[in-house]
């Protein structure tokens, strides 16, 4: 995966209300990316699984200030959003 995108910080580095939220918004650009370029991550993502890609980005997202568990919550989050949006073009 290129590392086109950034991710931005947190808005402060202690736990607030909303903070997830802000993790989600941070990973939403790169996880878009992933769905271009690696659907099987996207897939493993839902699972719960880590692929080599989805641990790079997580990494990437601690170099930014969020906690392993909060951008890998976050990915998985975005994961389900991209396939729930995937499933409404055919319903």
């Amino acid at each position: 995966m290129e590392d086109s995108q950034a991710i931005s910080r947190p808005r402060q580095t202690s736990d607030y209300p909303g903070r997830q939220t802000d993790c989600i918004a941070a990973l939403r650009p790169a996880v878009s990316d992933l769905t271009a370029t690696s659907q099987d991550s996207i897939v493993a993502a839902i699972g719960g699984e880590m692929t080599d890609e989805l641990l790079a980005l997580a990494h990437r997202a601690e170099e930014a200030g969020w906690t392993f568990d909060e951008a890998s919550a976050a990915i998985e989050t975005l994961a389900r959003e991209y396939e729930g949006a995937k499933g409404t073009i055919f319903d």
